[in-house]
């Protein structure tokens, strides 16, 4: 028996070793990223780690004895005073106007307000009183980046979408804006971008290098000096040489190219589940006796009745009542008066996800994020996407390039053409496309968890950082370094013109 004691000591020597103390911060008010970082801190805390989580929704970690949580309260409050997905495509703002008017105002005023925290402010003002071995991040607001000065540990980032270009630069990765699309916001295919295409991600580079990015180092200051200033920090000081990891929630199949450095690593669909059975009996009902198929419409949580209006509704409604499908809507209310055609089934609730393995589902028309295009490729549906902005119309370009989604207008699009689009996205050949990816997707040498926990445990077994060692590994270093490069080139290609120009002046004059 006392052999068999020691074995079990032994063994929980050997687990708690490789376990430490986490501290987690997401910022971004989005409720499906926060799905997906909570899926990879379930995994850590599985694996024996302790995280203290800070985040904009509660998780739901089922009593895990290992997590304290806190939520920032008013956060999503504040996101909503600024930014409207939908506003933003009917008035077809520019990149540059959103990010400056809109985005960096909500993302700051709501990080000043979660800096705030009474937790975080303890965490801050009583440094002794905490340990953490490693800090989880998002890539949008970098304040979060201090903690891990505050606590001499490294910096995980974690990302639901493709992560900026920046960050690909801190950590080695190739950046180049004639290769890729610089921008999240513009919708180009990796490696076939045409000239205007190249310019336009070019320009979004030296926009963010030149002004926004004046934007950013500003208010990172001000919120550095209010409330890291007394610990000893530089004001101007973002420590991106702590960055030891970038995951980001991309997968090579789906189409995210770019060359990229060891420890940036792909784990898209980690947030998939096995399909889970339908509580609701009405819901189950609507599906089961569907036999005809199911049209599943969702544009995402943040978009309502009123931002989509009534007309948009009105015309998607007449488009389902002529088809021979069932339609079932996820819309958040009815307007009285409104009348439903008898195919047609709203929900302001549904379980995306299960409803979607359901084997009468034959369609899905959404708004193009990646998050639902991950489940509906997982359970073999081909899609009709409406993209209303951020990554959104990339995710749609893709998906229509692998031949698995049709992309469409919400501001412009004509009855015949969503009807026409239902008839040709039904067609057999685009579901066996569907299954093709997800075979491509889920055929790799190691699997996401495993990657998650192999690169965490690393970073924090040997207190990496990888971004100070590699990064920007380019040919011209930095972005800012490399946009002057650019702006050189330019300015030289002027010059030869202009006198090309004046030469053949003078060779005409002295002809005369």
């Amino acid at each position: 028996m006392k052999y068999l004691y020691f074995f079990v000591i032994f063994c929980a020597l050997i687990y708690t070793a490789e376990s430490g103390n986490i501290l987690a911060i997401f910022q971004f008010p989005y409720f499906s990223h926060q799905r997906f970082h909570q899926t990879v801190l379930q995994i850590l805390l599985d694996e024996g780690h302790t995280v203290t989580v800070f985040s904009t929704h509660p998780h739901d970690y089922k009593d895990h004895p290992n997590v304290t949580q806190y939520v920032f309260e008013d956060s999503i409050k504040i996101h909503k005073k600024y930014t409207d997905m939908l506003m933003y495509r009917k008035k077809k703002l520019h990149y540059s106007q959103i990010l400056i008017q809109h985005e960096a105002r909500a993302y700051f005023e709501a990080a000043e307000h979660e800096l705030s925290h009474p937790e975080l402010q303890k965490m801050i003002t009583n440094t002794s009183a905490y340990q953490f071995d490693l800090v989880i991040a998002e890539c949008v607001v970098c304040t979060s980046f201090l903690f891990a000065e505050v606590y001499d540990c490294p910096v995980a980032i974690v990302s639901a979408i493709d992560a900026p270009y920046m960050i690909h630069n801190m950590m080695g990765n190739d950046i180049n804006p004639f290769k890729y699309a610089e921008s999240l916001f513009l919708p180009y295919i990796h490696g076939e971008m045409t000239i205007l295409q190249m310019v336009d991600s070019l320009m979004f580079q030296l926009f963010y290098e030149f002004i926004f990015n004046c934007v950013h180092i500003y208010n990172n200051v001000r919120m550095n000096y209010n409330h890291f200033s007394h610990l000893g920090l530089s004001t101007a000081k973002s420590p991106n040489h702590r960055i030891s990891l970038l995951m980001t929630n991309t997968n090579q199949a789906f189409g995210h190219v770019r060359a990229t450095m060891p420890h940036t690593i792909q784990i898209g669909y980690t947030h998939v589940e096995e399909p889970k059975e339908i509580t609701d009996l009405e819901l189950k009902d609507f599906l089961d006796k569907s036999s005809n198929g199911v049209i599943i419409k969702a544009l995402g949580s943040t978009v309502n009745t009123k931002s989509l209006g009534i007309e948009n509704v009105k015309k998607f409604l007449k488009v389902f009542s002529k088809t021979n499908m069932s339609v079932l809507w996820k819309l958040d209310e009815v307007e009285e008066g409104l009348e439903i055609p008898p195919n047609v089934k709203i929900v302001s609730w549904l379980p995306l996800s299960d409803a979607l393995a359901h084997p009468n589902v034959k369609l899905l028309i959404f708004h193009g994020g990646i998050f639902t295009a991950y489940e509906a490729i997982d359970r073999g549906v081909p899609m009709i996407t409406f993209p209303l902005a951020y990554d959104q119309f990339t995710n749609a370009r893709l998906m229509a390039h692998k031949g698995i989604a049709m992309e469409m207008d919400l501001n412009s699009f004509e009855d015949s053409e969503l009807t026409s689009a239902i008839q040709e996205m039904t067609k057999p050949k685009y579901a066996a496309n569907v299954r093709e990816m997800r075979s491509l997707a889920y055929d790799q040498p190691i699997n996401n968890r495993d990657l998650i926990v192999w690169h965490v445990n690393n970073a924090i077994k040997h207190k990496l950082y990888y971004a100070r060692d590699f990064g920007n590994f380019s040919y011209f270093g930095t972005p800012l370094k490399q946009c002057f490069v650019y702006f050189a080139a330019f300015v030289l290609l002027i010059i030869y013109l202009v006198r090309r120009k004046f030469k053949k002046v003078d060779e005409k004059l002295k002809k005369l």
